[in-house]
């Protein structure tokens, strides 16, 4: 069944979306979107029963009105066929703001929630290092949860399992490894571009958000050639969940941990 992610820039102002979602529904497909909650209360009450998955990202310097987000994610909560996970992007200077917004939508809403840490540069190939958090801060963003939904859908990425060489397995989500800082896979080998691949809005295809390897290919090809072997990593902070979802195996004579969706 092929699975569709959706970020942007905001997908939902596109005024073609709407008819995507309902041709890929159409053909068996899944659309997950990352989204900032923006668009109208109407459009999301419209599209949401075509959406598989919505992940929708809090931004306190953007977000005015903290009521109208919530009344998003309740939307998005209600869909039966919907699963909902928010990130609370954590803005340094508005930590204690951003953490008592995420501990009344933990109140409020049954979803899983992630505190965010914010990296210089992201949405470049390459991040130069993470805002700066106290111990305290880092303490509070590793340990805190949401509030587990009763839905029970099936999660074709975003979820992995970590397996070492004595063949111990842990389930490990995405937003829980960029917080615990554990997506440096420099040296592992990837098999981003054979299990995923990433479509630019220009039409370029890459292996991966991070851009390694170059363009792939493009949306106007009359023949694509997609990778057969994995790369080998070659940055330090794997940024995107669509990334880090890729299976990573570490070859060295200690363990051989492997993250796999």
């Amino acid at each position: 069944m092929p699975y569709f992610e959706y970020g942007g820039g905001e997908v939902t102002y596109l005024k073609w979306f709407g008819d995507l979602l309902s041709l890929i529904n159409q053909r068996g497909g899944l659309v997950s979107i990352i989204s900032n909650g923006s668009s109208s209360l109407d459009w999301w009450r419209t599209h949401v029963s075509a959406l598989h998955s919505a992940c929708l990202s809090f931004h306190v310097e953007e977000v005015g009105d903290h009521e109208r987000f919530i009344e998003v994610v309740r939307i998005v909560e209600q869909s039966p066929t919907t699963i909902l996970h928010v990130n609370v992007m954590m803005l340094p200077e508005r930590f204690e703001e951003c953490l008592s917004f995420a501990k009344r939508l933990r109140e409020e809403v049954a979803c899983s929630i992630s505190l965010q840490p914010l990296y210089h540069g992201f949405g470049s190939p390459s991040l130069k290092g993470r805002f700066h958090y106290d111990d305290e801060q880092d303490e509070i963003m590793k340990s805190f949860r949401g509030r587990e939904s009763e839905k029970r859908l099936p999660e074709p990425r975003g979820y992995m399992v970590a397996v070492n060489q004595a063949g111990e397995e842990e389930k490990k989500a995405v937003f829980d490894l960029l917080v615990e800082q554990k997506t440096n896979f420099t040296g592992w080998q990837c098999n981003a571009g054979i299990e995923n691949i990433i479509v630019m809005f220009s039409g370029e295809i890459h292996r991966a958000w991070c851009m390694q390897g170059g363009m792939i290919g493009h949306i106007s090809d009359d023949n694509l050639f997609l990778p057969e072997r994995p790369m080998v990593c070659q940055t330090t902070i794997c940024q995107c969940g669509a990334d880090i979802c890729s299976t990573k195996i570490k070859v060295d004579t200690v363990q051989i941990p492997i993250m796999m969706v």
